[in-house]
This record gives structure tokens, sequence and C-alpha cells, in this order.
């Protein structure tokens, strides 16, 4: 764990300098990795074939999973991960991002917050998502989906000034890597529905993942039973 939080605070500390920072290149620092051991899918020469045989291969010991459900869960978590980021509330995303890419997040949310800096993602769009790429070995089922998404992409500092970025939303492509274990099955679809907050026990209406508003505790449905491991801008 320590060596998690020293990358990522070393990854929240990279390329932030304000003046030398292009346009579209997004501020997050946080990209995380696949689980050891495992791998994740070479899109491009897998192609096709390749992400067939991975689904098949999932299938072959879960035989609900469905692409469609996945990637409308995928779709929530993504506003969820990101709405972490830019309110700077990163237990909400705790529950659905491995250790190592949770952490990097959390670093860079305190550097943020220590500079009094907030990231805004305006007026961002889910556009499209695919699965891209899967694979099913090594004790990890793997699932790249690629997703398509637009927004602004820009800093702003304690006073309000942007400092970094590009305030006109533009189109961006990442793939976003998700692991489970091999022996996981899929659960019935989520649905948003009212849960007790585990730390003050008000009931909060949560869909995958959501913040208390009572005591700002994150509030996990635990129905997807994915992590995010691993971010790759394309």
């Amino acid at each position: 764990m320590a060596r998690w939080l020293a990358a990522g605070e070393s990854a929240a500390n990279l390329d932030l300098q304000p003046d030398r920072a292009p346009l579209h290149q997004t501020s997050r620092a946080w990209f995380g990795q696949v689980m050891p051991g495992s791998w994740a899918p070479n899109v491009d020469s897998d192609g096709v074939d390749g992400k067939l045989a991975g689904v098949s291969a999932i299938r072959a010991h879960d035989p609900a999973f469905d692409e469609n459900v996945f990637l409308a869960q995928v779709q929530r978590l993504f506003f969820a991960v990101l709405e972490a980021w830019t309110a700077l509330k990163p237990p909400l995303s705790q529950g659905v991002m491995a250790s190592l890419i949770w952490e990097q997040q959390s670093a860079q949310v305190r550097v943020y917050a220590g500079r009094g800096w907030r990231n805004l993602l305006d007026q961002l769009t889910f556009t499209s998502a695919v699965v891209a790429g899967a694979v099913s070995n090594s004790g990890f089922d793997t699932v790249t989906v690629r997703i398509n998404a637009n927004s602004a992409d820009y800093d702003l500092d304690a006073g309000g000034s942007v400092i970094r970025g590009d305030i006109k939303p533009w189109d961006w492509t990442e793939d976003w890597i998700f692991q489970r274990p091999s022996t996981a099955a899929t659960a019935q679809p989520g649905t948003i529905t009212s849960q007790a907050c585990p730390n003050c026990g008000a009931s909060v209406n949560v869909d995958i993942t959501s913040i208390c508003p009572f005591c700002d505790a994150a509030v996990i449905s635990g129905k997807f039973g994915w992590l995010l491991t691993r971010i790759d801008r394309i």
C-alpha cells in the first residue's frame, strides 16, 4: 500500500506546470495498471476474433455475462469515477476502482485540494462504448472498453482563473480496462435502490456508487463486480 501511495503521489505531481500544458491534454494523472500476473487484451493484434474468443471464454464460466448490460453499467461507472475526480471526492470511486488506480486518483485529489485547484469536465458526454477486447486467463477476466466521450477539460486555480486546458468541448477516446476474478459470476443488473449508509444509517439512493448527503461517506451497491484497473489514452 505504501508503494502504491508513493506511486500515486508521484503521478499526481507530474506535468502540473500550467504554462507548459498543451490543449487537449487531460489533467488526470491516474492511469493504474492491470492486476499482477495478468495482462490486458491486445486490441490491435487480437482483433474482432480475439475479442469474441475472450467473451466466449468468460461466458463459459459465467453464462449470464451480457455485453450490453455490462456496457450500460460501465456508462454509469464512468460518470461516478469522473465525478469523484472533479468534485474532489475519491470515496465516491473507491468501490469500483482497483487499489493502485484509486490511490493515484486520491493522491492527485490531495494535490489539487492543497493548491485550491479543481479540474472541470464541462458538458461531459458519454458518446459511445464498445467491448474492444476480452480475455480470461491467469485467474482473471479482463475486458477492455473503448469509450468515446466529449467534454472540456481545464483547471481552475483558487481564484477561479483558468490555468491549463481547453474550455471548449472536444472529442476524446480512452480504453478503460476492467478486471475481476475468473471465478466471479454476473450479479443481477444494477438499478437505483434505496440503501442504508454504512456510516450513519441514512437512506441513500444508489446505483453503483454514491455519496451519502448526510455524512459524505461512500455507499457502494456491490452489484457491478468488476474493478477499473487501468485507463489508456487513445
